[in-house]
């Protein structure tokens, strides 16, 4: 049973945990190419980096934004 409360406090919280795991997941997929356990496609490891890097910096920004404009604190 879910818990109470209101439609926006629900897509709230959905927000903040898609970009949660948006960062975790890249961040999870940079260890592993930092320890030489995932080898991409390509030999292009520090540029595989650098968009993983792109996809936590802009979950980050857009969960502040989200905060800044919805938030309840």
């Amino acid at each position: 049973m879910r818990e109470p409360g209101t439609r926006r406090e629900h897509l709230y919280k959905a927000m903040v945990k898609r970009y949660e795991c948006e960062q975790e997941d890249a961040l999870v997929k940079i260890d592993g190419l930092m320890a030489g356990e995932i080898v991409p496609g390509h030999t292009d490891i520090t540029g595989e980096i650098d968009k993983l890097l792109c996809k936590i910096v802009l979950a980050a920004q857009k969960m502040a934004k989200l905060r800044q404009y919805y938030g309840t604190n």
